[in-house]
């Protein structure tokens, strides 16, 4: 070998190793970049000639690659991206309805409303007792309301979370077709083309935590993407999509593609939201499919078993309705009489019951009191009524005129578009509620009657033991979206769909934390196969720091000849 050539080996040596420091440096400091993989020089010989060896040169870099378990991790990505996604509003929807069916706010407090109703079965003339049944069923009312509304504001944050995924879905998709494009125009095996694959990858499965992909890997190192069923995501331009609040379509078509999406976090968000009842197709049984359509059904079905008068055994509302009164006379309460702007308003008062010296009736309108004790000249409800009606329209300033008839008192308003208010009382006693305990027909407006709450009613003291008695009785059977519940009280129907529920999300939490565990396992495996080995990087950088140092004694001894040789021939 010439000198020369010694001396091109010798630089173009310290060149490669130069590079290979460089790499080993940079491996070792993404070494604990889970999005980094491992990173390596290809090289191959110079030569000049038939048996004239120039030295080495860098043909290439090459990244750590494992295919198979890359598409494992991906697939993966897309599995733990739904069921994280179902799991994190499942325990939303436990957070509302309570951790447990027996300390659910449900069950606690239908719980509460039959014991009520057992303390007022043994005191039925105990003003506490039927207090206390009143405010049972108000907390009731308001706690069906309130997870009314908690299922709503759900609702509403997984529509947000669709939107904002479906905007980021969009975003990931134009970072990877720019990624792309810098791939075909980046020299093939080249430091740049190794970092883009890096971001490519990288990208990719990021996409994967929002649809499930499948890759088409180019020549280029540009990628291809579609989800299982075959929808294009990324091939050349990408495809662009927009969420309606209901279904997720291409921008440029209009297609929709709910169902071309099996896996990723806006699947699992559309079953969340997915609500066949307009379809009439029977709701899934998936515990993560469906879950609003389901609660708000269920709701309905606790609303309606309170206050509907149909089934076997008697329906709560039906054994109350039922129910005789106890009071021997009385007369009808009429809350404020609405205003017209055209006619003045009037109302009835009926009077009814078997009369008795001594009873007292009493009307008040407008904040004034009249009252009439009756005699024994008195012998009939009418007269009542006729002499109410001469005390209210002898007092002028009353606003409203009183027409006596038939066991009734009619309320005229004396002025249009002028609202007045009416309560009555007999012997000291409103009268009692006839029917309708519970009132509203859904789970927005169900409440306890409003006339027990303001207490112009009261509760029928002989419906006590019928109430307890449908309260109590386990040989229902309700039947909602998601749920069959068969012998079962009214506390178990509150207890039965909240344990539906907890049954439920313990399904999903369960398979997510499974998928999660999947994935890391999966991960840790590609990033050993793949990923950098700090002890490894070290031991190459020390060959490679050796190697450059052994390159660069070989340039002193070569430059040292080469003097001498100077010298020599300079003589």
């Amino acid at each position: 070998m010439s000198l020369t050539a010694a001396l091109n080996s010798a630089v173009s040596a310290l060149r490669v190793n130069q590079a290979q420091v460089q790499l080993v440096s940079a491996n070792i400091a993404h070494a604990n970049d889970p999005n980094y993989t491992r990173k390596t020089l290809t090289t191959e010989s110079i030569t000049f000639g038939e048996g004239q060896v120039g030295g080495v040169m860098i043909s290439g870099y090459q990244n750590a690659v494992s295919v198979s378990l890359q598409k494992q991790v991906v697939a993966q990505t897309a599995d733990a991206g739904a069921t994280d996604a179902s799991n994190e509003y499942l325990s939303r929807v436990q957070d509302l309805l309570g951790t447990s069916a027996d300390k659910s706010a449900l069950t606690t407090l239908m719980n509460n409303f039959v014991s009520a109703w057992q303390d007022f079965q043994s005191e039925p003339d105990s003003s506490a007792a039927q207090q206390s049944v009143i405010g049972a069923g108000q907390e009731v009312g308001q706690e069906v309301q309130r997870v009314a509304a908690g299922v709503d504001q759900i609702d509403n944050d997984v529509r947000t979370d669709v939107t904002q995924s479906v905007v980021k879905l969009n975003d990931l998709l134009k970072q990877l077709f720019q990624v792309n494009l810098q791939l075909k125009t980046t020299t093939a095996n080249s430091a740049g083309a190794a970092d883009l694959a890096d971001q490519r990858d990288n990208l990719v499965k990021q996409i994967a935590q929002f649809v499930d992909v499948r890759t088409i890997e180019k020549d280029d190192g540009s990628v291809s993407l579609f989800t299982a069923s075959g929808l294009q995501l990324l091939d050349g331009p990408p495809s662009l999509f927009t969420y309606d609040g209901t279904n997720v379509t291409k921008v440029d078509d209009g297609t929709v593609i709910n169902s071309q999406l099996s896996g990723g976090r806006i699947h699992a968000l559309l079953d969340f939201r997915l609500d066949t009842t307009s379809s009439g197709k029977p709701v899934s049984t998936d515990p993560a499919t469906s879950v609003i359509q389901k609660l708000r059904s269920q709701l309905d079905m606790i609303v309606s078993a309170l206050t509907g008068t149909t089934g076997t055994p008697p329906t709560l509302a039906a054994a109350y309705n039922a129910s005789s009164g106890s009071q021997r006379v009385s007369a009808s309460y009429l809350t404020t009489v609405k205003s017209s702007a055209s006619s003045s308003q009037f109302t009835t008062v009926s009077l009814t019951g078997s009369l008795q010296t001594g009873d007292v009736f009493a009307v008040t309108v407008n904040g004034k009191n009249y009252s009439y004790t009756a005699t024994d000249n008195d012998k009939s409800l009418d007269q009542i009524a006729a002499q109410l009606a001469n005390q209210i329209n002898a007092d002028t300033t009353v606003g409203v005129t009183a027409i006596a008839g038939t066991a009734s008192l009619q309320l005229v308003g004396g002025t249009v578009n002028q609202p007045f208010t009416v309560q009555t009382s007999v012997n000291n006693q409103v009268p009692e509620l006839a029917s309708d305990l519970f009132a509203g027909t859904n789970r927005y407006d169900f409440q306890i009657n409003q006339s027990l709450l303001d207490g112009s009613l009261q509760l029928k003291k002989n419906a006590a033991s019928d109430v307890v008695n449908a309260l109590t009785s386990t040989d229902r059977n309700l039947m909602a979206s998601g749920i069959a519940l068969t012998g079962v009280s009214y506390s178990g129907l509150m207890t039965g769909v909240v344990g539906n529920s907890i049954s439920g999300a313990k399904q999903v939490s369960d398979q997510a934390q499974f998928n999660t565990d999947t994935l890391n396992m999966s991960t840790q495996r590609y990033q050993a196969d793949t990923g950098v080995n700090l002890d490894e990087e070290i031991a190459n950088l020390q060959i490679v720091q050796n190697a450059y140092a052994a390159s660069a004694r070989l340039l002193t001894v070569v430059q040292n000849m080469f003097d001498t040789l100077e010298s020599a021939v300079a003589r």
